[in-house]
């Protein structure tokens, strides 16, 4: 099956590969299995990279689908080259991998990922003002949007987050700590 993904996170399972944790348009939250991708000569390697928007496809395994003929369409550079921006990135990347189920496909939520990495890859950004907006559309999307006041912070929606997920989430004390940089 070919489908297109965003890279929301990886871990290193056996010697050479790696679990992807990917918002598909097809399928929904997912992970895949990269093979070989640790070797130094991977040609997906690149391709699977955070927050990449790519075109894979997936073939049948054992325990997880596995990543094929990966092409990268948007590698959101300028998103990477700050400190501020990769923050915000992981915390919905973060957001969408604790609270989202595998499998339950949402145009709309993969439409709201796309356009958060084209705001965040963007030169005019408050990132404060970014992700408490973006968090708000979140919210609202899965379904757990009540009124939220004009007051309403960062770390108020941080704690929504949080209790939705039903624990800490390390990526909001790495935003926050990317913000004090900026001070």
């Amino acid at each position: 099956m070919k489908t297109r993904a965003i890279i929301l996170k990886k871990q290193n399972t056996n010697e050479y590969d790696q679990l992807v944790g990917c918002y598909t348009q097809e399928l929904g939250k997912m992970t895949a299995l990269a093979k070989s991708i640790l070797k130094k000569n991977s040609i997906q390697a690149m391709h699977l990279d955070l927050f990449n928007l790519v075109e894979f496809e997936l073939v049948n395994g054992n325990s997880f689908p596995i990543i094929t003929g990966a092409q990268v369409e948007n590698t959101h550079l300028k998103l990477k080259s700050s400190i501020q921006n990769i923050s915000a990135a992981f915390a919905i990347g973060d957001y969408i991998d604790k609270i989202v189920f595998d499998y339950l496909r949402d145009d709309e939520l993969w439409e709201f990922l796309i356009n958060v990495l084209k705001k965040l890859d963007s030169d005019d950004n408050d990132i404060g003002k970014t992700l408490k907006d973006n968090q708000e559309k979140l919210l609202k999307i899965l379904g757990y949007h009540t009124e939220i006041k004009n007051q309403t912070t960062v770390l108020d929606l941080n704690y929504v987050f949080e209790q939705i997920a039903g624990r800490p989430l390390k990526s909001i004390k790495f935003f926050h700590r990317a913000q004090s940089m900026l001070i």
